[in-house]
């Protein structure tokens, strides 16, 4: 039995939850994703794509025949006991779309958004589909980059990749070992998680690493600043200028940065605007390009800053990689 799935199915509904279980260790292992929908086929998705879950414990590519299906009570029974039958504390990450387990394991949440008079989502009603994502540590991942954190003049990193690539599993991984102790390097770490995804409830995080949870980025970027003088802050996902703004503040203040971004290719980093501002304003020494999906962690390739403002500035991004 595959621990990392195991814990992703503890709360799905009893009679998908024991089908998942009759799987085998090595399906459980390449599984990064579940898809349940309403009166639909279970749904996997690995490293070597998607499978329909069969009754029988099996996957298969094509059968729906035999599949297992997901009725709509097992959908509603499934979501709530992932808000831990309190749906009303997770509203404000249902309007983000999602849902956070306090074992780390984000549930994507689709349904009808509640929105007010300026066009704010406000709620989700009639969820129709939830994704579970299947959380990994993948220990020792961030050791090739670890030369970029010399103790007297560490760098600030942005990690890109697309979805499923293992950015947070990185990010994770290079708080722990940046926070150790470990080989000279004695920083100071603070991690601004909010979707309490990099450390949930009962994860351990670095012996000299301090956890924001459920902090907004734009006030917590501030807020480490002024009480917990970190030497790096990590902070996973920047999708917004508001983010990447309070990352700009933070920056002024000396500190280094650790982010995540998400890009499935060079040429898709540097087609962003988003990107360009990290890059020119945020103090972003170098990217860290993440492989894909098909290799959780994995590093396809290491960009300086200059190297990419001059792709930038020549108009050459359409390099793919």
């Amino acid at each position: 039995m595959d621990a990392c799935f195991e814990k992703a199915v503890s709360f799905l509904s009893p009679g998908i939850r024991s089908v998942l279980l009759m799987l085998d260790e090595p399906a459980q292992r390449d599984t990064f994703e579940i898809r349940l929908r309403a009166e639909q086929p279970v749904v996997l998705f690995g490293k070597s794509g998607s499978a329909l879950l069969q009754r029988d414990g099996t996957l298969s590519v094509s059968k729906l025949d035999t599949a297992l299906y997901c009725t709509a009570e097992q959908l509603s029974d499934t979501f709530h006991r992932l808000c831990n039958y309190s749906v009303h504390t997770h509203i404000r990450a249902m309007t983000q779309g999602y849902v956070a387990t306090n074992g780390g394991d984000r549930v994507g949440v689709a349904g009808t958004a509640v929105c007010d008079e300026n066009g704010n989502i406000v709620s989700v009603r009639e969820i129709t589909a939830l994704n579970v994502r299947v959380a990994r540590d993948i220990p020792g991942c961030a050791d090739g980059l670890l030369e970029l954190f010399q103790p007297d003049q560490p760098q600030s990193v942005l990690i890109a990749g697309a979805p499923s690539s293992g950015k947070t599993t990185l990010l994770r991984d290079l708080a722990r070992q940046l926070s150790s102790f470990a080989s000279g390097r004695r920083f100071k770490i603070a991690v601004l998680d909010p979707r309490c995804e990099l450390f949930p409830k009962n994860s351990r995080p670095g012996v000299n690493c301090d956890v924001f949870s459920a902090y907004p980025g734009r006030l917590a970027v501030p807020m480490a600043v002024r009480t917990f003088s970190p030497h790096l802050i990590v902070c996973d996902e920047v999708a917004t200028m508001e983010e990447a703004a309070a990352i700009e503040t933070g920056v002024n203040t000396g500190v280094r940065f650790l982010a995540s971004i998400h890009a499935g290719s060079k040429r898709d980093l540097l087609s962003r605007g988003l990107f360009r501002y990290l890059l020119e304003r945020c103090g972003f020494e170098t990217v860290v390009l993440l492989r894909g999906a098909e290799a959780p962690g994995k590093i396809a390739g290491v960009f300086s800053r200059k190297e990419l403002l001059c792709e930038l500035d020549s108009g050459h991004s359409g390099v793919s990689l």
